[in-house]
């Protein structure tokens, strides 16, 4: 941490100032106390903040590998602006942890100068989408993004204004497109600001609120290409809706996808996108499936499909009882189907 005297940050008047009143005695004491007004104005502009810097690690190729458990509130904003005052910084790699009881401010999509790692484990998630009318100025960085047993906190007034006033743009929507793994495991999210309704009419709003979303999200005049992601988990998500594969390819690209996981996600029929996994996801190898609720599958043949390698399908832990009547030719198809049907009571 070097201040290098940045004199020039303080106004020229103000030096002469200084210098003309000074003697010898005094000299030290003025310099020192310079030292300490340009430092302040360094943590005041986020170049030299001490809460980010004593928990990263630069290497020698200005890669920067920063850790945070947070006890009680963190705020990814002041953590950018931090990254963005740096002279040089490579790749940024970042991890949160957080304490019982702690909160992280984190818009959605998660955009900072040179991101290319983002975990996060056991936080509250606040201000998921302060940032939906913000035009970023940061590029797609993000390469893995891994959130697990967390809670999204959602004002059910501020996501109803959202969407009445929603212009969905590509950069908010498809989130960061440059992602190679993503991993969503054991999430929740968190209402606040719920009106006093019983249970079930406070269900109905929210299904409303949410069957808007999907209306506006339907309608994008543009599609998300996720070009590098080999890697994409959902799973042990009791909140995913009979929809959520529609969702998630309707207007969306995944020309590189080898593993997918929807696994401990109570899932009692097999969506139509998986039955013909081949048209959205071409290039698929693995399908977890394990530890659901499924009681049958089955799985279309996309016959003359220009591809080598086979598909491996885990169903183990389901409650299937009879495998499909053309079961026995998977092995054989165009693309060959092996499935681990272990732990299902097969008769």
């Amino acid at each position: 941490m070097l201040v290098s005297f940045k004199i020039s940050l303080l106004n020229n008047s103000f030096l002469q100032v200084i210098m003309t009143n000074l003697n010898l005695k005094s000299f030290h004491a003025a310099f020192i106390r310079l030292l300490v007004l340009t430092a302040f104005y360094e943590i005041s502009t986020g170049a030299l903040d001490v809460s980010f810097q004593s928990d990263c690690r630069k290497n020698y190729k200005g890669d920067q590998d920063c850790y945070f458990m947070v006890q009680d509130h963190w705020d990814f904003l002041k953590f950018r602006k931090w990254l963005d005052n740096l002279n040089f910084v490579r790749d940024v790699s970042l991890r949160i942890a957080c304490a019982e009881g702690g909160s992280l401010y984190i818009p959605w999509p998660m955009r900072a100068r040179n991101l290319k790692k983002l975990e996060i484990k056991d936080c509250l998630l606040k201000g998921y989408f302060d940032e939906n009318n913000v035009k970023s100025k940061y590029p797609d960085t993000l390469e893995v993004r891994n959130i697990a047993n967390s809670a999204i906190e959602i004002s059910l007034f501020e996501w109803f204004n959202m969407i009445k006033d929603m212009q969905p743009t590509k950069s908010y929507t498809c989130g960061q497109e440059s992602l190679v793994k993503s991993i969503e495991r054991n999430n929740t999210y968190r209402f606040v600001n719920t009106p006093k309704l019983p249970g079930r009419e406070l269900f109905d709003v929210l299904s409303q609120i949410g069957d808007s979303f999907r209306d506006k999200v339907r309608t994008q005049p543009f599609d998300c290409h996720y070009k590098r992601l080999i890697y994409l988990e959902n799973s042990d998500n009791p909140s995913l809706g009979k929809h959520f594969m529609e969702d998630l390819t309707l207007h969306s690209n995944f020309p590189r996808l080898k593993a997918l996981n929807l696994s401990f996600n109570r899932l009692s029929q097999l969506p139509l996108e998986l039955k013909k996994w081949y048209i959205s996801f071409p290039k698929l190898e693995y399908l977890n499936l394990s530890n659901n609720d499924l009681d049958t599958f089955s799985f279309t043949d996309p016959k003359r499909f220009g591809r080598n390698k086979g598909l491996h399908v885990n169903l183990r832990n389901n409650n299937i009882r009879f495998p499909p009547r053309d079961f026995y030719r998977y092995p054989h198809r165009s693309v060959p189907i092996s499935v681990d049907l272990r732990e299902n009571p097969i008769r």
